[in-house]
């Protein structure tokens, strides 16, 4: 409850009175048993009873006060009164209650200003200046009679008790001053640290894309509206929640919390798809940074999630079309490989046809009928096994078993002059692959290689296995690749040899993808080309 809410402050000091009041009646009935002069019952009774009644007021009132500042103004001057009328009716100079005026003064120092508990002090020391002068200095009834040692202390007394009213308002009063400046000046504090965090939250929830924060147990302590509608999850069921809950097993939240508390600047990027109860799939990237505190602890994680559905879409639109552009340079290619046996079996026929007497030409026209029939076979052959993939067959092999078997039927072939085979790569490289199109796959690159050394030179295949993924690549130290040809090679029917398919390169690429790998090459014309292949490596 606000310590300067002055309602408030007033129903406190209405009950302090009562109080004070309670405990202010047996004493002063105790006492006019045994204290010199007598009280004065009635007239203590009085002010006990216009105590209790004024308290009332605040207390009791059916609205709150509209004007707590004058009825604080009121209670304060009739508690200066009242205590007035109990020293008078206890004695006077010698009564016992005078402290009662600093209980007043200090009252008023903290429901009015410094200035008006030095004004309730003055008018406290007025009264009772008043009560001490009309008993001692002037008494009525005396008023012939020499000044005693009595009067001479009571005097005294007045102006202890007088300086002593002052000084506490001063004291008490540069108290509550600075306390007040120090209570605004907090709740200044506290209102601009309310309105900063109400911004930040304001910020936070209203940020497009999802924030979600992770203590170190990888439980989640703070989540977005965005995070909620990606990931379809309300916030309050979420919250407390840990990782797997909302997420799913796909990734190991306790892996990248300890690497980003190894380097703390660094962040984790990871794509998984989101199974809502209801609803289609959810692709999405969250990316992990440290959550750091003010001293650069490292308190968990923070991770900022991506709805990646309509790059996904975009990604498919694009792919689509460069398919459909594919498709159409792919037929402008099929109808030139076709053409030319067709023309060389046209012609070849014709004259068979109309010549008879032909002799040892007969037989060299029949042969060119079944190189070009053979060559036609080749190509269709190439396009259905292009079109028509046969679905993969996994199993666990060890890749370096394949490169070897490869490589030594590679060596069992005619090979150009001075071609060198280098093998660079370690005796154990897991992976799930169909055994018989990943031997496909490293054939037709080594192939490739080979025959694109025509003076000889270098073919290295190394492998590494990085974590998660192994890296295997086929490099040679032949003629290159042109710079225009290299966005074309793994396009069907594209070839820069004369005679080449075109399918090779193209089943290469697929069948990598199938795999759930990736392929890259890098070549420039007359440097030699590399092409490096990334897959999946398995764990047990």
């Amino acid at each position: 409850m606000d310590a300067l809410n002055l309602p408030d402050l007033l129903r406190r000091f209405a009950w302090a009175r009562l109080v004070v009041a309670g405990l202010l009646l047996p004493a002063g009935v105790l006492l006019s048993w045994s204290t010199v002069p007598e009280i004065n019952l009635r007239t203590f009774g009085a002010a006990i009873l216009t105590v209790v009644a004024s308290s009332a007021v605040p207390l009791f009132l059916p609205q709150p006060l509209t004007r707590p500042l004058h009825t604080a103004w009121l209670l304060l001057g009739l508690d200066v009164a009242t205590v007035t009328l109990i020293v008078v009716a206890t004695g006077g100079p010698e009564s016992v209650f005078t402290f009662l005026y600093v209980l007043v003064v200090i009252a008023s120092c903290v429901l009015v200003s410094r200035q008006g508990a030095l004004a309730i002090a003055g008018a406290a020391s007025l009264l009772y200046t008043g009560v001490v002068v009309g008993r001692t200095i002037f008494p009525f009834s005396y008023i012939m009679d020499t000044a005693t040692e009595t009067t001479a202390l009571a005097v005294m007394t007045m102006f202890l008790n007088t300086g002593t009213f002052l000084v506490v308002a001063i004291t008490a009063g540069s108290l509550a001053e600075h306390y007040r400046s120090a209570h605004v000046a907090l709740e200044d504090q506290r209102k601009d640290l309310s309105d900063l965090q109400a911004f930040k939250d304001l910020i936070f929830q209203s940020v497009g894309t999802g924030l979600i924060a992770l203590g170190h147990d990888g439980r989640i302590t703070a989540y977005n509206r965005a995070a909620a509608e990606i990931t379809g999850v309300p916030s309050d069921h979420a919250t407390g929640q840990p990782w797997r809950a909302v997420f799913g097993d796909g990734l190991d939240i306790a892996q990248i919390l300890g690497a980003v508390r190894t380097d703390p600047r660094s962040h984790r990027r990871h794509e998984l798809t989101l199974r809502p109860r209801s609803g289609p799939d959810v692709p999405v990237a969250i990316t992990f940074w440290a959550l750091r505190s003010g001293s650069g602890e490292t308190v968990g994680l923070i991770a900022v999630c991506e709805d990646l559905s309509s790059i996904k879409q975009m990604e498919e639109r694009v792919r689509q079309a460069d398919r459909l552009a594919t498709v159409g340079r792919m037929a402008a290619n099929i109808a030139h490989e076709i053409r030319n046996p067709l023309a060389s079996l046209t012609g070849a026929s014709e004259v068979l046809a109309r010549d008879s007497e032909l002799g040892a030409a007969r037989e060299r026209l029949a042969q060119i009928v079944v190189r070009e029939s053979e060559r036609l076979d080749h190509i269709i052959k190439d396009l259905l096994d292009y079109a028509r993939p046969a679905p993969l067959a996994l199993s666990r092999i060890n890749l370096a078993d394949t490169l070897d078997e490869v490589l030594l039927l590679l060596e069992h072939r005619p090979l150009p002059d001075d071609v060198k085979i280098i093998r660079a790569y370690g005796g154990h490289l897991p992976v799930d692959a169909d055994p018989q199109q990943i031997k496909q796959v490293f054939w037709n690159l080594c192939l490739n290689a080979v025959e694109a050394m025509h003076g000889g030179g270098e073919l290295r295949v190394t492998g590494l296995a990085l974590g998660r993924r192994l890296e295997i690549s086929v490099s040679d130290s032949g003629t290159g690749i042109l710079a225009g040809d290299l966005a074309h090679i793994f396009e069907p029917f594209f070839s820069t040899k004369s005679e080449g398919s075109g399918i090779g390169l193209a089943l290469v690429h697929r069948l990598v993808q199938e795999h759930g790998g990736d392929i890259d090459v890098r070549s420039a014309s007359g440097q030699g080309t590399i092409f490096t292949i990334t897959l999946p490596a398995a764990h047990a």
